[in-house]
């Protein structure tokens, strides 16, 4: 295999399919994971996104839990990664792998291995399994004489998450959307979103009109932001409320309002990822208390003035989804996010939402019974500036450790 592009760490495995991922490499992840975590009566919950690749890559994982002799695999099929999850903590599973390379291009797929707390592994564990694999030898492997059940629970993994949401933002809430009668423009991008939104929608009550809603076929680029939504721009300002985009996984989501508003005046259409975890704590702390919000250590102080406001205090963390959830945990937080990405995390769910966020905002809105553009315009303004710089990875530690030394007395 050409590794060139190939990324292994705590946060999963990508790269691009048929050159560094392909189905010999997907079982020997799924095998050594495995005897890292399992044993005879594991049940594992398998799940993944619209990529063509995902599903040849899953039969070869599906194979490796047969081959090693687990009790029951639960197919969980097309679905958004927090569902996958989800699916892990109510099927009562030991663990599982959700197959994605998230916001990047069709052509890179990747996996997710999961705890039985339905996160994915911690570093260690991570660092151990990445290890394994590359010392591994097929050719040991004696197949197991024990049969695996296979089970498609793919409609109650969809059900369980959706009534997740509607439990977990109250029935008054839910009413309140209802009422409401929203207008939305929404845009999945034929990724895992398909399988949940027209459902959702139907629940809350909400009109929505849902582009790009078939399966595995990408009209945009796969990320969601400034540049692959521009189209949206004027399809939008033809009644819609507001519109949310997904990536491939759901577990990130970007907002598009309406031209011609004075907070779009000065920052665009699309509504900053600081300002999507804002909305998100500011909605959830006015109904669930909690003395700490973890964020990571690129989120804007914004976040930390919703969060001041609702009696609650900030505790940051290094970049990486892991990192929040590790500190969540053990701060016992009810919220978290990443302001870099918009992203919120909701317990027991233990990664990014997009969904949940999309939700969250409706709430706002009718609760404070305003338009999102009046509530952004009401909060602090804070600007930052994000420039990508290429950086070779041998190089990235000393990076860091100079920009540490730079800072330390600023």
């Amino acid at each position: 295999m050409n590794n060139q592009d190939l990324m292994e760490s705590f946060s999963g495995i990508r790269g691009i399919y048929g050159q560094s991922i392909n189905e010999d490499f997907a079982y020997k992840y799924a095998i050594n994971y495995c005897f890292l975590f399992c044993d005879k009566n594991s049940v594992l919950v398998i799940g993944g996104d619209s990529r063509n690749s995902t599903l040849d890559l899953k039969k070869s994982m599906i194979k490796a839990f047969c081959d090693f002799g687990v009790k029951k695999v639960i197919d969980v099929g097309l679905l958004p990664i927090q569902a996958c999850e989800l699916a892990v903590i109510n099927f009562k599973a030991t663990g599982g792998v959700y197959i994605t390379a998230s916001h990047n291009e069709p052509e890179y797929n990747g996996w997710k291995f999961l705890k039985n707390d339905g996160a994915i592994l911690y570093k260690h564990q991570s660092d151990k399994l990445i290890k394994l694999v590359h010392n591994f030898k097929v050719k040991n492997l004696k197949a197991s004489k024990f049969k695996t059940k296979i089970l498609n629970k793919n409609d109650k993994a969809v059900d369980g998450y959706i009534n997740f949401i509607l439990k977990r933002i109250g029935k008054k809430a839910v009413l309140d959307i209802k009422n409401h009668a929203f207008k939305i423009l929404a845009d999945p991008n034929g990724g895992g979103g398909t399988a949940i939104l027209e459902k959702l929608f139907l629940k809350l009550g909400v009109s929505a009109e849902i582009i790009n809603n078939s399966p595995g076929i990408f009209n945009r680029i796969v990320e969601p932001n400034i540049v692959s939504l521009a189209y949206l721009k004027d399809k939008i300002s033809k009644g819609f409320e507001l519109g949310c985009a997904f990536d491939c996984d759901a577990d990130r989501v970007e907002f598009i309002l309406p031209e011609g508003s004075l907070f779009t005046e000065q920052s665009g259409q699309m509504v900053s990822g600081q300002y999507v975890l804002a909305l998100c704590c500011d909605a959830y702390l006015s109904f669930k208390k909690s003395k700490i919000v973890v964020v990571n250590d690129c989120t804007s102080y914004l976040v930390r003035d919703i969060i001041k406001k609702h009696k609650a205090k900030i505790k940051e963390v290094e970049v990486g989804e892991t990192n929040i959830v590790k500190e969540m945990e053990k701060q016992k937080s009810v919220i978290g996010g990443e302001g870099s990405n918009g992203g919120v995390i909701i317990p027991p769910i233990k990664c990014r939402d997009g969904i949940m966020a999309m939700v969250l905002i409706l709430k706002l809105i009718t609760e404070r019974q305003k338009k999102l553009t009046d509530i952004l315009l009401g909060y602090p303004r804070y600007y930052s500036l994000r420039i990508k710089k290429q950086c070779l990875p041998e190089k990235m530690k000393t990076v860091k450790i100079e920009l540490e030394k730079y800072f330390k007395n600023k």
